[in-house]
């Protein structure tokens, strides 16, 4: 009796018999790379060529090579995003109505994408693509992101050949907490002095592609490049502040106008659109204690230089991918799991834990690393609501193509597979 799945031929003897060797999955020849660039918490009009002051001038290349969506929708938080992302569909089809870490006991918000609902990288890997991960998950359940606990939600286990991030919602950029490599915790007692998660993650990024390369010069990967910028804590190099110094100053009633001006300019909404009532949580900046405006301009220069520490990684990535000549068979999506977010309260906070824990939260002058104050959200989304409201399919999301060769065929799948 033949083994199930064996197509050769077991004789008495070796001379009576065929060996059989089943085909492995492969992806058909000249099949595009797919690198997804997805930010955290990031406003539509942060990037320069969505409207902003920042200065992104490789999101801009991608932006004049590709496509820009303007009308882009999202779960408009963190984990329903991802999971949205990952397998195109509701997030709460697929158990990630709320946040992974707040697991409600409710079908819908259990936090755990079911095995039932096959993820991109499952699928790619199936039909034959190379499949890497590197930055931030979320998608898990807090119960399982210990070592104790179930791994059947990690990125390993859902279909990423390799993973080199974090599980959780937030962590140091300077000195990330439970870094994983794969389903292991890395034992680092101490960092280099210049480490910073998003230069890590896109050289780790940029190795995975570079050992698949050493050893297949045709196998397509998927990388997806999960940056936990441009979340709380606000936290970059100061030399990276620096450049953004009394940039802000004139406060964010002007930025708001200025930003709104700039995308009637660019097209990307209507002459004559109004720019709409603000949050009437945040007050006007003449109406700001004069005492809190340094610090607040303050929040602005550090977000601004997280944002723009990105785009000189992606500018990075995309030297990388010229270099070893794959730039133009790769499909680049750039987008954020949602829009601006006020979770620092009205002045920020130097330790977002507190939320968590119930403490009351700290508000305090300038400090190295704060969280979000409602006015940073109030400046970055679309003529829409500025922050993000209770999970829906409601705006958030800031998409831009560089698709090389397959634009049109790959745009229009991909733009509706990640907002459903």
């Amino acid at each position: 009796m033949q083994p199930d799945g064996f197509a050769g031929r077991i004789g008495r003897r070796r001379d009576e018999s065929q060996p059989y060797f089943a085909p492995r999955p492969a992806a058909r020849s000249g099949s595009p790379n797919i690198v997804i660039l997805y930010m955290d918490d990031m406003g539509w009009s942060d990037p320069g060529c969505f409207g902003s002051e920042i200065d992104t001038p490789n999101l801009h290349t991608l932006a004049a090579e590709g496509l820009r969506f303007n009308h882009y929708t999202s779960h408009p938080i963190c984990s329903p995003a991802r999971a949205a992302l990952l397998t195109g569909r509701n997030a709460h089809a697929v158990g990630t109505g709320w946040l992974a870490n707040n697991h409600s006991g409710y079908p819908g918000y259990s936090g755990e994408i079911p095995l039932q609902a096959p993820t991109l990288p499952e699928t790619l890997r199936a039909a034959g693509y190379a499949t890497f991960m590197v930055g931030k998950w979320h998608n898990t359940p807090a119960i399982d992101v210990t070592p104790a606990g179930n791994k059947r939600s990690w990125p390993v286990q859902r279909g990423f050949e390799r993973f080199h991030g974090i599980l959780e919602g937030e962590t140091s950029f300077f000195f990330p907490a439970f870094l994983r490599d794969d389903n292991q915790v890395i034992p680092i007692d101490q960092y280099p002095p210049d480490y910073y998660t998003t230069d890590a993650w896109t050289d780790q990024g940029m190795r995975f592609v570079r050992e698949l390369r050493a050893s297949s010069a045709e196998k397509p990967f998927l990388l997806y490049l999960a940056f936990n910028a441009v979340h709380a804590p606000l936290q970059v190099h100061a030399a990276d502040i620096a450049k953004y110094h009394g940039r802000y100053d004139a406060g964010w009633g002007a930025l708001r106008a200025e930003r709104h001006a700039r995308q009637i300019a660019m097209g990307l909404i209507p002459p004559g659109t109004a720019l709409p009532a603000s949050d009437p949580r945040v007050p006007d900046w003449d109406a700001t204690d004069p005492a809190d405006r340094p610090m607040l301009a303050r929040h602005m220069e550090v977000y601004a230089a997280m944002l723009d520490r990105v785009d000189q990684n992606i500018g990075r990535l995309l030297a990388f991918l010229d270099e070893i000549g794959e730039r133009e068979n790769t499909i680049i999506l750039f987008s954020s799991d949602n829009g601006g977010t006020d979770g620092g309260g009205p002045l920020g906070m130097y330790n977002n834990a507190r939320r968590s824990a119930l403490w009351p939260m700290i508000s305090a002058p300038r400090g190295p690393s704060r969280s979000t104050p409602p006015a940073g959200a109030r400046c970055r989304t679309r003529p829409s609501p500025p922050t993000r409201p209770i999970p829906a399919a409601a705006g958030g999301g800031c998409p831009s193509w560089s698709p090389g060769r397959h634009a049109s065929r790959m745009a229009a799948r991909c733009a509706t597979s990640s907002c459903m």
